[in-house]
């Protein structure tokens, strides 16, 4: 019954336009002109988009991964929506157009490239997700959010068309052997509603088309900017990371130099303490009393206390310079999360959904950071070389000055020993070794040297963590938070 009464309205609408005298080649329907004028907008739209990706085919962005990628997805994801969704477009306006070819012909070529969109509308999620993983960021999905919604609205409209375009194959199948052109029939699927229907899907398409090609271009303008950002942020990090990298060797040259300063005080003050105990000992070795030989002998000990205790120290140094090559070169923290932080504002600076301008404006402020963290940490080390200068100078003089000095004035005071009688030598020796006290004056200079190498140069340690707290303090998510 359905099928008849199509078919009446179709009949009295065909005599309709035969007897119309403007009805002839060059005549189209009001409905006809908006439907092939929709359907252009929409091709130029996607058109228009195609083209802001354009050089991202060739030349996506370089400074960051993620907007090379990125780039590249989007490129992807644009030209295959402007080519599928397009050519369903430029075949509804030939159709609109169309006065000469039978109208299962032309519906047919929709219905065609109908088909051949499928695949993309079934698996543009896969697009989507990795939009997402190139430009979302911490919690915030504008982005793969936006074109979620986007391929649903694709989705909706295309079913809609479908919808329309299966109750157009049925009236095309109920007039077959009319002999009716594309336009004739056009008029007559206006008399049923059809052809209003028709319009209204592809308005809506020009309309969505239009911001997603608005939308598009923004977002290709926000990755370009990002993309000079990046460019920036890069050369800047990577400048100060070769000065912390230099002034990384710079300390640990200096500070071997402080350490081997002291190396060299204590070798010269062994050998003259050998030089003056060897003479000693082996000029009058049968005339010194136990106590005398006990005395000597603990200086010896002492000597070899304190030089074992040295070899041991050079070995912590060495520690320390590779732990300090570990933390403030290799892993360099502070640095590390300014770098992070680039790739948190490079995607910030992406989103034209949701924009930040906090984020936007805290570009400039960010290039100051490498600088600003090269500075305070060459200010570390200027202040733990000084630290350590400053003790190496001490050990220095206690080991030349001091040392030394005490230690000849002892054997000096011996030798005034040997002027006396031979029965009052060992007395007058007996008394002078009850007063001398080696291993305590080497203690002092073994203390100084562990505090000096373990303890001060464990302060160079902290001052990492002291820079990772002021770079988070004056980075992005304290200054920006959404």
């Amino acid at each position: 019954m359905q099928a008849c009464k199509i078919v009446l309205l179709l009949l009295s609408a065909i005599c309709l336009c035969r007897s119309d005298p403007f009805f002839g080649n060059n005549y189209l329907l009001p409905q006809s002109t908006e439907l092939a004028r929709s359907a252009n907008a929409v091709v130029a739209n996607l058109n228009a988009a195609r083209n802001s990706v354009s050089s991202y085919v060739r030349s996506p962005p370089t400074s960051s991964e993620s907007l090379n990628q990125g780039a590249r997805v989007l490129a992807s994801y644009v030209g295959n929506v402007t080519q599928l969704v397009g050519n369903v477009y430029s075949e509804l306006s030939r159709a609109a157009t169309d006065r000469t070819t039978a109208p299962a012909v032309v519906f047919s070529k929709i219905n065609t490239q109908l088909n051949v969109l499928q695949p993309l509308l079934q698996n543009s999620s896969a697009y989507v997700e990795l939009l997402g993983t190139y430009f979302d960021y911490e919690g915030d999905n504008s982005t793969s959010s936006y074109f979620a919604d986007r391929n649903h609205r694709i989705r909706v409209n295309i079913a809609n068309l479908d919808g329309i375009l299966k109750n157009v194959s049925r009236v095309i199948e109920s007039v077959a052997g009319q002999s009716l052109n594309t336009q004739q029939f056009i008029a007559a699927l206006s008399v049923d509603g059809l052809l209003q229907n028709l319009v209204d899907v592809v308005q809506n398409a020009a309309v969505a088309s239009n911001e997603y090609a608005d939308t598009v271009a923004r977002l290709v303008a926000a990755i370009n900017g990002a993309n000079s950002f990046r460019s920036t942020a890069n050369s800047r990090l990577q400048t100060s990371r070769n000065s912390m990298n230099y002034a990384v060797t710079s300390y640990v040259s200096s500070s071997n130099a402080s350490f081997n300063a002291i190396l060299t005080s204590t070798d010269n003050l062994f050998n003259h303490l050998k030089t003056l105990n060897d003479s000693f000992v082996f000029r009058w070795p049968l005339l010194l009393s136990d106590r005398v030989e006990l005395k000597l002998d603990q200086l010896n000990r002492s000597i070899e206390s304190l030089i074992g205790n040295l070899h041991f120290r050079r070995v912590v140094v060495e520690n320390h310079y590779g732990l300090t090559t570990e933390v403030f070169r290799t892993r360099n923290e502070p640095l590390a999360y300014l770098e992070v932080e680039s790739e948190l504002l490079t995607r910030t600076l992406t989103n034209v959904i949701q924009p930040n301008a906090c984020a936007s404006n805290f570009r400039n402020q960010f290039y100051t950071l490498p600088s600003a963290l090269q500075t305070l940490m060459s200010q570390c080390f200027d202040s733990q070389l000084n630290l350590e200068r400053q003790g190496a100078n001490q050990v220095v003089s206690i080991a030349n000055n001091f040392l030394r000095s005490y230690a000849t004035a002892v054997y000096s005071s011996l030798e005034i020993c040997f002027r006396h009688p031979y029965r009052t030598m060992s007395e007058c020796l007996d008394q002078i070794v009850d007063t001398i006290d080696f291993s305590g004056k080497f203690f002092l200079l073994d203390t100084v040297t562990f505090y000096l190498f373990e303890q001060v140069q464990s302060e160079l340690i902290n001052c990492n963590s002291r820079l990772l707290n002021y770079i988070r303090n004056v980075g992005v998510r304290s200054n920006c938070q959404q």
